[in-house]
């Protein structure tokens, strides 16, 4: 059976790209403009054509002069920072915003069978104006579009991460997939959330930066590798309760800023727990003044660059090809976690089967 083609628009490190061929498609193109980003994406994914520039300079013809037939899905995750709440503070308008619409340029241009989006679960809120423009393209061009907040966890991905998904067919529905795993099962047709222990209970001791440096670079050593941390931090860390929020912790150890009945973000300096979900991988995954990303084992610091990967469902030989640790770590937090996109991926080449032999019997 040839498989059928898709186009990765966005495409960071390769997340998506990754669940789409593991779906059974074959992405023949894909388009990042993080220089970073693209030599990781080229790295994992040679055989796709990547335009590293900006998507903006890109046409629906040079993507379509890679693409052999019909392209069957275009599939991508525009910059989210200007619609995530952990931004909200910040009012000025982000230029990254009106992205979205480029994408939806292309599909007009490509006319897919189908398309899939995911973003922050913000954009339908802060970002309500333009994604109703982009949902307008949608029904403009004939495509019947369903979106909805989806918990990436009910889909066996080892971290709470809630984010908007659009699935949209050409002249047709694509259903979401069924769940797969629910927080508290009330029966035996979902398995329960994945905890931290399912993930990287089994992974050996991690090195420092510094170290890593000093012995063939982070590369060598799979990037297994953490932060070297200030003693002040450490101190912080090794107050913290697994599992437990910043308020938790005797409060001469917290910042200044964080004391006299603090309720602000209460997940930094924080460690997980074995037997949690873990909290949502973002760009700071590996800092621990950014979110609750601390080893359980207090022995250990912050969950390593590897570890953080995992828990975004990356496999193990996926490859970071940079030396920097700012930059892998925000290629994690950004991407689609790859084993979520499979499962979209599936259900929507299934879906574009169903459509096909139904049209062959008219």
């Amino acid at each position: 059976m040839i498989a059928p083609v898709a186009i990765d628009l966005f495409a960071g490190c390769g997340g998506l790209s990754l669940g789409l061929q593991q779906a059974g498609f074959n992405v023949r193109a894909a388009v990042e403009i993080d220089a970073t980003a693209a030599v990781t994406y080229r790295r994992n994914h040679p055989r796709t054509v990547l335009f590293d520039k900006s998507i903006c300079d890109v046409s629906a013809e040079d993507l379509l002069a890679q693409c052999p037939g019909e392209v069957a899905l275009l599939a991508g995750c525009a910059p989210c920072q200007g619609f995530c709440s952990l931004t909200a503070k910040n009012k000025r308008e982000d230029p990254r915003n009106a992205l979205v619409l480029q994408m939806a340029r292309l599909i007009d241009g490509v006319r897919p069978a189908a398309v899939m989006m995911e973003n922050v679960p913000g954009l339908a809120a802060r970002g309500a104006e333009i994604f109703g423009q982009f949902l307008g393209e949608l029904e403009r061009l004939g495509y019947l579009a369903e979106w909805k907040i989806v918990q990436m966890a009910d889909y066996g991905v080892p971290q709470s991460r809630r984010r908007l998904v659009l699935l949209a067919g050409r002249g047709f529905k694509i259903p979401f997939p069924e769940p797969t795993h629910a927080k508290n099962p009330q029966d035996n047709s979902r398995q329960p959330w994945l905890r931290l222990s399912d993930v990287i209970r089994e992974m050996p001791w991690p090195v420092t930066l510094s170290r890593s440096l000093k012995n063939g670079g982070p590369q060598q050593h799979d990037w297994h590798v953490v932060r070297d941390l200030q003693p002040q931090t450490k101190r912080r860390l090794q107050a913290a309760t697994p599992g437990k929020t910043w308020l938790s912790v005797e409060e001469s150890v917290r910042p200044k800023c964080h004391r006299d009945g603090y309720e602000g973000f209460t997940n930094v300096y924080g460690r997980m727990s074995w037997e949690q979900t873990p909290v949502t991988m973002t760009g700071g995954c590996t800092t621990p003044c950014k979110g609750r990303f601390g080893h359980p084992d207090k022995r250990r610091t912050t969950i390593s660059v590897r570890e953080a990967a995992l828990i975004q469902t990356f496999p193990k030989d996926y490859r970071f090809e940079t030396e920097f640790m700012d930059a892998v770590c925000d290629m994690i937090g950004n991407a689609v976690p790859p084993r979520f996109a499979c499962q979209a991926a599936k259900q929507i080449r299934a879906t574009l089967a169903s459509h096909e032999s139904l049209a062959r019997q008219r």
